[in-house]
């Protein structure tokens, strides 16, 4: 969303005039002799630049060797509010953050009452005054970048980002993870427009609802929390307060399904409408993680992490005991709840490292195998119907993957080292979406699978179209 383009003038001592569209002309009784300049030396010209990506050509002149900008249509251009006294130029910005306070021909000027310098003070040209660019729209709160000749209203956040999130209006929400204090931050698909979206340490990751309208996460009790994904608004859902962990929604948005207990041995889940819990498996077996629920809810997959077995000798010393290992390593397993009491399916007896099982569409299981010695390359697997585990061929090492009604989207690095991210639908059709020669920690898919947020060297970028949006600096 465009900030308006509008500024207001106030008469205090002095008197306004406006001289045309987006013009202040100042007059005696606020600009001494020493702010004008000598008309025969000034050089006049247009100068356009991308004002949040749109082209605008501004009225600049040039003075001492420097080229200055219009005051009037900067100021109207980024939205500000500009009121012209006695004493000189006070100026707000749209969002009521910053008030800077200047006058033609002095150096010296004010942003939020902390005193400033220009390298040349402005000056008055023809009833209008003329400022340094780049110190102006940084006072005002916006940004500049000389290089592409581009400006935004409000400059975009500076850190180190992480856990992406999309929500139903299509913004991204990122956990600022250098802060001092815990820090949401919620983007809209323009640079430099973000809100705080929350500062609950719990909320810093959630599970999102089906229709991207809201998170689901516990807090450091046991309580299950909802949270607006809208609004920021959190409430407690039931009052259970078991150990839960990976959350995932139902397709109806009316069931959150969770690995449940101390050491991960039970699957549970709790209804979204009354808060009721319910135990759906409790085999004893402990170390279960990664839950997955088919779009029908008639099925969960879930990774189970087999551990070393203590083997002890008659004497059962400290110094016999012994630990096999011949079996420890991570597993698939299935397990029906459309059955009564239906007993978890192995998927998998490989001791490969099993990393972002999906149920697709097709009712196949896809999975990220890596080397747990680092000797080989990851592949992607898939786990037919009827078992058989065959390699999805990629041209990519892969690195992470998700779900999506259409497939899967993945990300690989090539052996070059640059990214690729690719949609992969149920026929094993490959499509590039975006491809960068930077890393890529983390990417989030939007609820249609037509945008992607991802996290390169800590900074959150909005991928369409195969075009990169850069949205935190």
């Amino acid at each position: 969303m465009r900030n308006s383009k509008w500024f207001g003038a106030a008469l205090a001592s002095a008197l306004l005039v406006t001289g045309g569209a987006g013009s202040i002309v100042a007059t005696s009784s606020n600009v001494s002799a020493a702010a004008a300049v000598n008309t025969s030396a000034v050089k006049t010209a247009k100068a356009t630049w991308k004002v949040n990506s749109l082209p605008v050509a501004f009225s600049t002149i040039d003075s001492s060797g420097y080229k200055l900008y219009s005051l009037s249509e900067v100021a109207g251009e980024l939205g500000a509010k500009v009121i012209l006294s006695s004493n000189g130029f006070e100026l707000n910005d749209s969002k009521g953050l910053h008030i800077v306070q200047l006058q033609a021909g002095a150096k010296s000027y004010l942003v939020d009452g902390v005193s400033q310098q220009f390298t040349v003070a402005p000056v008055l040209y023809n009833g209008k005054v003329y400022v340094e660019l780049t110190k102006l729209v940084t006072a005002l709160g916006g940004e500049l970048t000389a290089e592409d000749q581009s400006i935004l209203s409000f400059a975009r956040p500076e850190g180190q980002f992480d856990t992406l999130h999309w929500n139903a209006d299509g913004s991204i929400i990122a956990n600022r993870s250098d802060s001092e204090t815990a820090q949401l931050l919620k983007f809209s698909a323009f640079p430099g427009v973000y809100d705080i979206f929350s500062s609950n340490e719990s909320a810093l990751d959630f599970a999102v609802s089906p229709d991207q309208k809201w998170g689901a996460f516990t807090d450091e009790k046991g309580q299950l929390n909802l949270i607006s994904l809208s609004s920021g608004a959190i409430s407690p859902l039931g009052t259970d307060t078991s150990v839960k962990m990976d959350l995932v929604w139902s397709q109806d948005g009316k069931t959150i399904y969770f690995i449940q207990g101390d050491k991960q041995e039970k699957i549970g889940q709790i209804s979204v409408e009354t808060g009721a819990v319910k135990t759906l498996l409790e085999d004893k077996v402990e170390n279960k993680s990664e839950l997955r629920l088919s779009a029908d809810s008639k099925s969960v997959v879930y990774i189970v992490n087999v551990t070393g077995v203590a083997k002890n000798d008659t004497d059962s010393t400290e110094d016999s005991l012994t630990v096999d290992f011949s079996k420890a390593g991570e597993q698939l397993y299935k397990l029906d709840l459309s059955t009564k009491d239906a007993k978890p399916a192995a998927l998998t007896t490989a001791l490969d490292n099993k990393l972002y099982p999906e149920i697709l569409a097709n009712g196949a299981v896809a999975y990220l195998s890596a080397d747990p010695d680092g000797n080989a390359a990851n592949t992607l697997k898939s786990i037919g119907a009827d078992g058989a585990i065959t390699n999805i061929a990629l041209d990519v090492e892969p690195s992470w993957s998700t779900g999506v009604a259409t497939g899967l989207i993945v990300s690989g690095t090539a052996a070059d080292g640059s990214t690729t991210i690719y949609s992969i639908d149920a026929n094993g059709s490959k499509t590039s979406l975006f491809h960068t020669t930077e890393d890529v920690s983390e990417v989030a898919v939007s609820h249609d699978g037509s945008k992607l947020a991802i996290v390169s060297d800590g900074k959150v970028l909005l991928i369409q179209n195969g075009q990169a949006l850069q949205l935190t600096k």
